[in-house]
């Protein structure tokens, strides 16, 4: 009989990373007005397991790329169900967001890739200059400048900060200096832990909120701070929870979607939502 229940554990392992993945709470503290008892999960297919990025485009529709092909996915974030469009060749891509009509992709380099929507055809590539030590893998659209941001998971040799950097969507050129930078001394003396290192991988906009929420797969912490970057609150994650999230993004009515890639498994979207 022992054997036979390890045989199960280990089936269910593999398949989903546990038996009960969504036992426990996902944030500490609770993050206001997200009722965990309504969250829920969906596993992804093994063309998602990848999943590195993601945006909201309706209720059952999320737009979503994979770092390993040029490719577009859309996603039901709660029956799995996705479509997929080829848009470009094979790249290290990290993030995608959609602003205006087209969806933007940007790469580790920091690289924008400018899709089509209505054909997902790539009609524009502008390459970044932040040189070989820059690393990034979030991407985030901030509307009320009409501007692409970038945030920075590898910010230089040694560096202890986190940098945010813009793309003018009007000039279609990358702006110059820093936007915001978040120390890692603040996240340690906020989150009262000296040994977090945070390197983002998903950022987003809460429209509800009007907040910025920055996640880090390593580090496994949540960020929220004012949308200048200002940091506010730290938010331990639930490594249960969150293997290796790659993506956030948050619906109109404040409803929040964290996907993961697989980590020894399969890809998964997270939902929460929200109530004021």
């Amino acid at each position: 009989m022992r054997c036979v229940f390890l045989l199960f554990l280990s089936f269910c392992m593999m398949i989903y990373g546990s038996c009960n993945r969504l036992d426990g709470k996902s944030f500490v503290p609770a993050i206001p007005g997200y009722n965990e008892t309504e969250k829920s999960m969906v596993i992804l297919k093994r063309p998602l397991r990848e999943i590195s990025g993601i945006d909201y485009i309706s209720h059952d529709k999320l737009v979503a790329i994979n770092d390993e092909a040029g490719k577009i996915f859309f996603v039901d974030p709660f029956t799995g169900r996705h479509e997929v469009f080829e848009f470009g060749k094979k790249e290290d891509y990290e993030d995608v967001v959609k602003a205006g009509e087209y969806y933007y992709v940007m790469n580790s380099k920091g690289h924008i890739f400018q899709v089509t929507m209505t054909d997902h055809k790539l009609v524009g590539q502008f390459e970044s200059n932040f040189g070989k030590e820059t690393e990034f893998e979030s991407l985030y659209y901030d509307k009320t400048l009409e501007q692409l941001v970038l945030i920075c998971k590898e910010c230089g040799r040694n560096s202890t900060s986190i940098n945010a950097y813009k793309f003018d969507l009007a000039e279609k050129k990358f702006l110059p200096g820093v936007y915001f930078t978040i120390q890692w001394k603040d996240i340690r003396r906020m989150a009262k832990d000296n040994q977090i290192e945070c390197k983002p991988s998903a950022a987003a906009l809460n429209p509800v909120m009007n907040k910025l929420f920055i996640i880090a797969s390593i580090g496994k912490v949540l960020l929220q701070c004012s949308r200048e970057g200002v940091l506010e609150q730290v938010y331990e994650i639930n490594a249960d929870h969150f293997q290796q999230p790659e993506g956030i993004t948050f619906a109109p009515n404040g409803d929040m979607f964290i996907s993961n890639e697989g980590v020894q498994g399969k890809g998964s979207i997270l939902y929460f939502p929200y109530k004021k």
